[in-house]
């Protein structure tokens, strides 16, 4: 029941911000919104407000936002097709921005509750060589090979660059500096460590700069995992449908609420970043459109996009229950 509340949640925040996004970009360009509904199904509650029906419907997953000419004909001045192409362009690419703006909330709040990694020694793991050399629990390491140490980072690259070779290690306890010769050990991808668990402190500047950072790698990521997808690198069995991310959502949820609000910003940034493919039914596919638009000097005929959309979604069906089939597979593996 846990892993189901809190996917729910995840997919609520994420997929309500999307739309939110849309909806707040229509409102500034002029483009009526019929209906902004929180949750999907039958309507629990309605009310209307100037020209948007405001709707809280019954299962709490996600929302949408319903643009008058988005879908269908529409010769209103204030219809979605009306509008400036410009404009239907930021009301489009609205949804993924925003998605990227509760992405780097939830990375914020994720570094500020677990704070900034320091070289001060937190516990040792069970082969660390340190605690036979004198080193306690609180010292805090200052300098390897005589090197000063100013940072986890700086700690982790030194030891890093010895290629496991004995280090020279100074470290400060009660005021007073003391120095070990010290072997790194080895871990499992062969990199090296000196086996310790690293003390946090609370650093506004750096959860906002993580959170930037942490941002671009996982985009980065991204791309690299989609490109080996196409170079044979890796098998459409290596993803997860919405089945292996309620597992997924539920397991970060039970680790604590920092987890789980990592684990949104990650969702979000996923949802940000495939929105913006030039997929059928997807935003990258009508931003597409809205270019070529432009280029052609008028419209793609409706029903031209309509039959483009319809496909894109059966592709997307189709994608999500095979995928979904294989999670279900592997759960009674």
């Amino acid at each position: 029941m846990l892993k189901i509340i809190a996917a729910l949640f995840v997919f609520m925040v994420v997929i309500l911000f999307h739309e939110f996004g849309h909806f707040i970009m229509a409102k500034k360009q002029g483009i009526r919104v019929n209906e902004f509904s929180v949750g999907m199904g039958p309507a629990l509650l309605q009310k209307k407000k100037g020209e948007t029906l405001y709707s809280l419907r019954a299962i709490p997953l996600g929302g949408f936002c319903a643009m008058e000419g988005e879908d269908e004909e529409s010769d209103a001045e204030d219809s979605f097709d009306q509008a400036p192409a410009l404009g239907r362009f930021l009301t489009i690419l609205a949804g993924p921005l925003m998605n990227l703006v509760i992405c780097y909330i939830c990375f914020v709040l994720f570094f500020g509750m677990t704070g900034k990694p320091v070289p001060r020694i937190l516990e040792f793991s069970e082969n660390s060589n340190l605690p036979r050399q004198g080193v306690k629990v609180g010292d805090t390491i200052t300098a390897i090979n005589d090197r000063p140490v100013d940072s986890y980072d700086q700690l982790t690259k030194l030891i890093h660059e010895s290629k496991g070779e004995e280090l020279k290690l100074t470290y400060l306890r009660d005021n007073a500096t003391h120095d070990v010769s010290v072997e790194p050990v080895r871990e499992e991808n062969g990199d090296y460590l000196l086996g310790f668990i690293a003390d946090r402190d609370k650093d506004l500047a750096y959860a906002f700069k993580g959170a930037f950072d942490k941002m671009v790698s996982i985009y980065v990521m991204i791309f690299v995992t989609i490109g080996q997808l196409f170079t044979g690198g890796l098998s459409l069995s290596s993803f997860s449908g919405p089945v292996g991310v309620v597992r997924l959502i539920g397991d970060a949820a039970q680790e604590g609420m920092a987890p789980l609000l990592f684990f949104t910003g990650y969702i979000s940034l996923n949802l940000a970043f495939f929105n913006l493919l030039p997929i059928p039914a997807l935003d990258g596919s009508k931003l597409v459109l809205i270019l070529v638009e432009k280029l052609r000097g008028k419209p793609i005929k409706k029903e031209i996009e309509s039959k483009i959309t319809i496909a894109g979604f059966i592709f997307l069906i189709a994608l999500i229950l095979l995928v979904s089939i294989k999670d279900v597979w592997n759960i009674f593996q």
